[in-house]
């Protein structure tokens, strides 16, 4: 039982998307906060709306962002849907991670795997200035 434990931590502090749960309407949590914030670097999300609740608005965002990744846009936040926030993503270590989006000269997310917690923080791109930051998990 321990090392299912351990193996779990061990996961949970991993870099980049790929392991992320699925999320759809309805789901709540830090995790659809960094769904959240990936939206708003794409420009398919208030800032107002990063608030861990994933309701039409968020569905609505995670559409757009699918039509514009080039898959299908189905308002779910599953595998397809993390491994093109993944293409979107740049490691400056094995533990830190931006998410830089094309579409926008403005913000980007900048994500913190640190010990078994994973942080976000979406920064002016100019200045890395935060202007919000939370936890994942």
């Amino acid at each position: 039982m321990g090392s299912l434990l351990f193996s779990g931590i061990a996961s949970a502090a991993q870099a980049g998307f790929s392991w992320w749960p699925t999320l759809r309407e309805g789901s709540t949590g830090g995790y659809v906060s960094g769904l959240q914030a990936n939206l708003w670097a794409f420009g398919q999300q208030p800032y107002t709306a990063i608030d861990g609740s994933f309701g039409s608005g968020t569905k609505t965002g995670v559409m757009n962002f699918q039509r514009y990744a080039g898959v299908t846009a189905d308002g779910v936040a599953g595998s397809s849907t993390w491994n093109r926030f993944d293409y979107y993503s740049f490691y400056s270590t094995d533990k830190h991670w931006y998410l830089d989006s094309p579409q926008s000269s403005t913000y980007w997310t900048f994500y913190d795997a640190n010990g078994t917690r994973v942080s976000y923080e979406v920064l002016y791109k100019s200045n890395n200035a935060r202007v919000k930051f939370g936890y994942v998990n």
